[in-house]
């Protein structure tokens, strides 16, 4: 049930894709990338906060240089999701030492997300992120080992 309800979510994200590209310009500036101050983008489902958090999802996935990979996230980048669907976009052009860091950065997800819902999230959605969290990072250790040839772990 999750599987399919989780597919039906990432399919509605990508929908989104293009008008959050519209609507964001800016990418991730100031969004909890590269020294911005703040931890995140909203956590709300509003449209505008829907479209915010598909436009950084589109900009990390057309980093060609993939520099987010491996960096921290704050609490409120981790509990938006938008990382795990970069990483989604991005999994079959990751290098075995960027699947790595896409692997440590989704077990220190998993700790955080442990805390409970960031503020302004509901349990609801803080659990379908919980749930994408696990998820996502056993695709990227299936990728990784067929890539690399280092077993899942």
């Amino acid at each position: 049930m999750w599987g399919l309800y989780l597919r039906n979510i990432r399919r509605a994200a990508c929908g989104f894709c293009l008008f959050g590209s519209a609507v964001l310009p800016t990418g991730c500036a100031g969004l909890g990338f590269g020294g911005g101050e703040a931890d995140g983008p909203c956590l709300d489902d509003s449209q505008a906060c829907v479209a915010q958090r598909t436009g950084i999802v589109q900009s990390l996935s057309q980093d060609q240089s993939r520099a987010w990979v491996g960096q921290t996230a704050g609490r409120g980048m981790v509990a938006s999701g938008v990382r795990l669907f970069a990483y989604q976009n991005v999994r079959d052009k990751l290098t075995c030492p960027e699947l790595s860091s896409a692997l440590t950065e989704l077990d220190a997800a998993k700790l955080a997300l442990a805390e409970g819902p960031a503020p302004g999230q509901t349990m609801l959605r803080h659990n379908q992120i919980a749930a994408m969290t696990t998820d996502v990072r056993a695709e990227l250790a299936n990728t990784r080992t067929r890539k690399c040839g280092v077993a899942s772990g």
